[in-house]
């Protein structure tokens, strides 16, 4: 079978990381995968890429998408006006350029089994709903839950209805959302993302010598985007929990982003002792020696999430976890405190309560990485391909026919 994945851009990043594993899972079931890149510059991880799957460039700006409008609806009349413009006149641009794309690439007249808008921007999903590609089925691949798509925009309604096959990550609120917009009729699945980390080699030097230099030490693995991620916050804690509980440990950073500078900022006003003991590493491609060096993951955001990676990944490697409880996504990895203990979003005091009980109870902390190895299991490759089969064939039984 032939399946498409539309992206908008392949550069260095979390869902296009996800959508090179799936790669790896499609081509194990036997599918012939073709990536569509709507933003060819955006194409630092194509050398990534697994054998056997073959790349399309086609340019699609989501400036010339019409629902990427819808939200002027909102604002005043003569927004409302604007909008009505401009959906009309980029309708009729989207009508003309569908069919330059089918006269001028020949992938878009082949005939596909599935149609799949992977990031979920509003570029490829216009791409699969308006059927720039020939395919029985269409899919969206949405990183998170359903509702929060809906509260950036009621454009993401008018697509999901034209492509039908949902995919989610996390269910929260998935039933108000339909009670509330009945006009939605959707096919809706819950597939975790696999974790490949583990396939990983492990440098035991590296990781030996990360601990003689850092000790039992805190990690956090992210990007610097507030307020997607919350380093502050994590920093603020790390303070409380060295002058306060007097706590022998470091905290180590690996990433980069836009918000570097300022988490910097925030650690170079504490005292020289807590300063010294705070370490800004920076892009890291191997991890998993951080992984295996780490004593506890730290991960904060304020924003809601899909299903964090980082926590995931630091599963596999046994060290317990404590998390910001925020939309969405940590919950639904922890539970509730089950496989890892839950903070307060933006709260440094019951962050640095919930580290130091990892520290001082050593019970607690083997419990947690006792049972993390069972969580684990629900996110491994071959748990995720099973699912990631069933769901496929249930969605060519059924077609665009929603349940």
């Amino acid at each position: 079978m032939k399946i498409a994945l539309v992206l908008d851009g392949l550069q260095v990043g979390g869902v296009e990381r996800v959508c090179l594993d799936y790669c790896k899972l499609l081509l194990d079931l036997d599918y012939q995968v073709t990536i569509f890149n709507l933003r060819p510059n955006f194409n630092a991880l194509e050398k990534e890429v697994p054998e056997g799957v073959k790349i399309v460039h086609i340019p699609f700006s989501i400036w010339f998408t019409p629902e990427r409008y819808t939200k002027l609806v909102k604002w005043n009349f003569m927004y409302k006006l604007i909008y009505i413009f401009a959906y009309i006149i980029f309708s009729c641009i989207d009508i003309v350029y569908k069919a330059y794309c089918k006269l001028r690439y020949k992938e878009c007249r082949e005939n596909f089994d599935f149609a799949v808008s992977f990031s979920s921007h509003f570029n490829d999903l216009t791409f699969v709903a308006d059927h720039f590609i020939k395919a029985k089925n269409t899919v969206s691949w949405s990183h998170g839950a359903i509702y929060s798509y809906l509260l950036m925009s009621d454009g993401f309604i008018n697509l999901y209805n034209k492509i039908k096959n949902i995919v989610v990550l996390v269910d929260d609120a998935q039933e108000e959302v339909l009670s509330y917009n009945q006009n939605l009729h959707l096919n809706i699945y819950k597939l975790y993302n696999p974790s490949f980390v583990k396939s990983r080699p492990v440098d035991n030097g590296k990781v030996e010598k990360l601990k003689r230099k850092y000790g039992k030490f805190i990690l956090m693995v992210s990007r610097f985007k507030y307020p997607h991620k919350d380093q502050p916050t994590v920093i603020k804690a790390f303070n409380d929990l060295i002058t306060n509980y007097k706590l022998d440990t470091n905290l180590v950073f690996i990433g980069d982003g836009p918000d570097k500078e300022k988490s910097e900022k925030i650690a170079d006003n504490l005292s020289p002792d807590i300063r010294k003991r705070i370490h800004f590493l920076g892009t890291k491609l191997d991890v998993q020696n951080y992984y295996s060096a780490a004593y506890i993951l730290v991960h904060a955001s304020v924003a809601g999430e899909g299903l964090p990676t980082i926590m995931i990944e630091a599963m596999n490697y046994r060290i317990p976890e404590v998390v910001t409880d925020s939309k969405t996504g940590p919950r639904e990895i922890l539970g509730d405190n089950q496989y890892g203990l839950l903070c307060k979003v933006q709260d440094p005091k019951d962050m640095s309560e919930k580290l130091f009980e990892l520290f001082s109870d050593k019970k607690l902390y083997e419990h947690y990485q006792c049972i993390e190895g069972e969580r684990v299991k629900d996110f491994s490759p071959k748990a995720i391909e099973e699912k990631l089969d069933y769901i496929l064939k249930d969605i060519n039984k059924h077609g665009d026919q929603a349940k």
